[in-house]
């Protein structure tokens, strides 16, 4: 029967990602010992895939030029936290420039997808859903594959005894890409299909940055929405990308669409805004411009269930349950986080949890599992990824 490899869950509390404590007025070469020590095992497994991967794309040279350019927009407190993390791991896998390399995997054009939404109540409070889809497959000593949901972890930063930030975080990777400063704003990372190596590093040889390193100083510094948002949408970044954004104030939310510096393209969409007075109470962005044809069927089929939705339904739950309709999760989802800036809420799960307290319809766990780690798709989810999971594919050298 079609029932037979599903199980109706009544799903108790998520099982929580482990979490970690950082006090900024630790040394930087210090604080980031407990996560790494507490990784080990994966970080050395994932170093024999990294080094390999990178030398399939690129000569020695290259990555030396890479590595000489990146450092010059990266603050020396993070520097410093890379050169505390070489000492702890000890390994000529990871050195430091290893780790900074690491640390820009997206302006290295490493292939990933995601899908944000922004939903906010009638009370104007903005709630912020997020599904980061990638893989980065590694095998670990005993045989078995581990990926991104096997080492996804959350960690909160202190200054003075407050904390101050979360992020939601991997091995060895330092800066933001899903995060949220306490009281003040979130922030996400999407990957826009414009993206391209050779493209951002000549970007960076005129001053541009990248983007977690400056997103990571800029939730360190800057307490609220506006201000960050004002911030970000000036700076020159060496990549296009998408970053998506709520406040703690009242329908504080917004979409920037990022063209690589110096670019500042007619046809890129403005900066999308959560709008009460014009009844835009939702926003969703997966990995296409909004001005423009869908590059798949992820942003249609869901406006189209937002289309269906009213305002007052809005709370956690809805968005828990738009962010993983099947219209946007799907196998390559490594975790899956929701977070309310105005109530200093966060959640992660990881890709075989089920969103906390919800009747979820759910196939079989381990099948869950399966298929994330083997990648193995239906044909209809192949057809929706085909470009993305060639991509990865390529450089990761796996199979169909």
């Amino acid at each position: 029967m079609m029932c037979r490899n599903l199980l109706f869950l009544l799903a108790m509390p998520a099982a929580a990602v482990p979490s970690f404590d950082i006090h900024l007025e630790t040394a930087p070469e210090l604080r980031w010992a407990e996560v790494t020590k507490y990784y080990m095992k994966d970080i050395l497994a994932m170093g024999e895939t990294f080094n390999r991967t990178l030398h399939n794309k690129f000569t020695v040279e290259e990555l030396k030029e890479w590595a000489d350019v990146l450092s010059n927009g990266v603050p020396k407190e993070f520097l410093d936290e890379f050169r505390g993390m070489e000492k702890i791991v000890n390994s000529p896998l990871w050195t430091a420039d290893h780790i900074l390399l690491f640390n820009h995997l997206y302006e290295l054009e490493s292939p990933t997808m995601c899908s944000g939404l922004l939903a906010a109540q009638e009370d104007g409070t903005v709630i912020h859903g997020r599904n980061m889809d990638y893989s980065f497959l590694y095998k670990m000593p005993d045989g078995s594959t581990h990926d991104w949901p096997d080492v996804t972890y959350d960690v909160n930063f202190w200054r003075e005894g407050k904390k101050i930030i979360t992020m939601v975080g991997w091995p060895l990777l330092v800066g933001a890409h899903t995060a949220m400063r306490y009281d003040g704003w979130t922030f996400e990372q999407n990957t826009r299909t414009t993206n391209n190596h050779s493209l951002n590093l000549e970007a960076a040889k005129q001053g541009a940055l990248p983007f977690a390193m400056q997103i990571r100083h800029l939730l360190q510094t800057i307490p609220d929405f506006s201000t960050a948002l004002a911030k970000i949408a000036s700076t020159n970044w060496m990549a296009p990308q998408y970053f998506i954004m709520a406040g703690a104030g009242k329908f504080e939310g917004a979409v920037l669409t990022i063209d690589r510096a110096p670019e500042h393209l007619a046809t890129t969409p403005p900066i999308q805004r959560i709008d009460a007075a014009k009844g835009i109470w939702h926003l969703l962005q997966t990995n296409d411009d909004v001005n423009k044809a869908p590059g798949d069927p992820r942003r249609p089929l869901t406006e189209m269930l937002l289309a269906a939705k009213d305002q007052h339904e809005v709370n956690e739950n809805t968005v828990w349950d738009m962010i993983r309709a099947p219209t946007l999760f799907n196998p390559l989802t490594a975790f899956t986080w929701v977070a309310t800036p105005a109530m200093g809420h966060h959640e992660t799960i990881v890709h075989s949890e089920p969103p906390p307290q919800h009747l979820m319809l759910l196939e079989d766990s381990s099948t869950v599992q399966d298929t994330r780690k083997s990648i193995k798709m239906s044909d209809q989810w192949r057809q929706l990824f085909k470009r993305p999971l060639a991509r990865y594919q390529m450089l990761q050298g796996t199979g169909a």
